[in-house]
């Protein structure tokens, strides 16, 4: 278990149950905690483990135990298969690359069957599309043509029938050893004023529908009404299934035709948007990177990476959101405080590094090296352009935001700075054909005074 922390609504972990019947052998689960160096805060590490007990909790309840193991998954996982010697092995589907290269590592040494199961997406990953798609245009029609085969209820995951032979260290067993990987990670500061595990995700799934649903369509993209789903941490951590989220809200429409229009608008974002992000990353392995970005992006922001910068900005600057835009500031500082940005705040946020970013490779000694982007100063110090400004957008929400490292953010980043899944638009300096946005424009859409009041006042 890695990307989906959850016991029901988990196909992966139903699979797996179903093989273990059929053998007449026990089965365990497995979940390997390590930081290693995806930039993520050590507050997003121990809400996660909050999850991971109420995980150990519910599957004990079904006599399945919960291995927490900590250190090097690729050591401690072949040190498990070592030992146990399984008849299969499961595995949820990720479509990043550490757990990707973990998969292909205990492929190679595995003596069993091993299975990757998408239990993330509601459409497969690899069944969507056989591709990198261009756009949500062009991935749509396909999840839609497939959607009705996936859209069902999940089985229960039923007690075991094989009791698993001797103990396993529980968490709480365990928790000085989880202490001391923890103090190696860096921290943020930030209280999480999310509650962690699955139960409370079902609890705010239901508390959207019933407070937050109607009215959704007009009210998600203004960041001065708080009108947004905040289901993104739980789907994140697979906490919540969005195939139940799927199946809730369209039982809600059911009772409520009203309400339509306003799932749509979600349903849009939490099946093809979200799908269209992982296809991205499943298909592409320079997705956090310009790289990742396509032909005429590259071009054009090549053109344009020597064009003066009427502003530039210090790293702590940036960090501390203590630049000259108080639009800007204030998104960071919902970032940095609450763990969350809003989405469309995000794209104006993104943008304005690129904006802002070096016109030339150069060195910024004004950080401390234990800050988020001050650990990124050597290598920032040999970018430029785009290159250096998604760089320091992908730091700073991995760092921060309580979704961070995750693939709908480092497709977020890509859109706005290197327009990935858009078109190319007027050519202005620095951007090139890259989507502009400018603070006159936030002043137009919506009362950005109260949202710069909220968090940056």
């Amino acid at each position: 278990m890695s990307r989906d922390q959850r016991v029901q609504d988990n196909f992966a972990l139903l699979e797996a149950q179903k093989k273990a019947q059929q053998l007449q052998v026990p089965l365990g689960v497995v979940f390997c905690f390590h930081h290693g160096k995806n930039g993520r805060a050590r507050e997003h590490y121990a809400w996660m483990l909050e999850g991971l007990k109420q995980v150990e909790k519910d599957l004990a309840a079904k006599g399945i135990p919960f291995m927490l193991l900590v250190g090097k998954p690729a050591d401690s996982l072949k040190s498990v298969l070592h030992h146990l010697n399984p008849d299969a092995i499961y595995f949820d589907m990720n479509t990043l690359r550490g757990p990707v290269r973990l998969q292909v590592v205990i492929a190679e040494i595995a003596k069993c069957p091993m299975y990757v199961v998408d239990t993330h997406n509601i459409v497969p990953v690899w069944e969507m599309s056989t591709k990198k798609e261009f756009a949500a245009r062009t991935i749509r029609p396909k999840i839609q043509k497939q959607l009705a085969h996936f859209i069902e209820e999940p089985q229960d995951i039923v007690k075991q029938k094989k009791a698993w032979p001797g103990t396993v260290k529980r968490i709480a067993d365990m928790q000085s050893l989880i202490d001391k990987e923890l103090r190696k990670i860096p921290s943020n500061s930030q209280k999480l004023a999310f509650i962690s595990g699955e139960a409370a995700a079902k609890k705010a799934l239901h508390s959207f529908i019933d407070n937050g649903l109607k009215g959704y369509d007009e009210g998600r993209n203004d960041p001065s009404h708080d009108l947004q789903s905040n289901l993104s941490p739980y789907l994140h951590f697979g906490q919540l299934s969005r195939l139940r989220a799927y199946l809730e809200v369209s039982f809600a429409v059911q009772k409520d035709r009203t309400l339509r229009k306003d799932a749509d608008a979600f349903l849009e974002e939490l099946n093809i948007r979200s799908s269209l992000s992982d296809n991205f990353c499943y298909y592409s392995t320079h997705y956090d990177s310009l790289e990742g970005a396509a032909d005429w992006a590259k071009k054009t922001l090549s053109a344009h990476a020597r064009d003066k910068r009427e502003q530039t900005y210090t790293l702590k600057q940036l960090e501390r959101g203590a630049t000259e835009d108080q639009a800007w500031n204030a998104a960071q500082h919902q970032l940095t405080q609450t763990g969350k940005m809003h989405g469309y705040m995000r794209m104006y946020w993104a943008k304005k590094l690129l904006e802002w970013s070096p016109d030339r490779a150069r060195s910024d000694s004004s950080l401390d090296t234990a800050s988020c982007l001050g650990s990124h100063a050597k290598e920032l110090s040999k970018l430029q352009g785009a290159a250096w400004a998604i760089k320091v957008a992908i730091a700073l929400n991995d760092f921060y935001s309580i979704d961070g490292g995750d693939p709908n953010g480092y497709v977020g980043v890509l859109w706005s700075i290197a327009g990935l899944h858009d078109r190319a638009w007027f050519g202005r300096p620095i951007f090139g054909s890259i989507r502009y946005m400018n603070y006159s424009g936030l002043q137009r859409k919506f009362d950005i005074a109260s949202y710069i009041e909220r968090f940056d006042g």
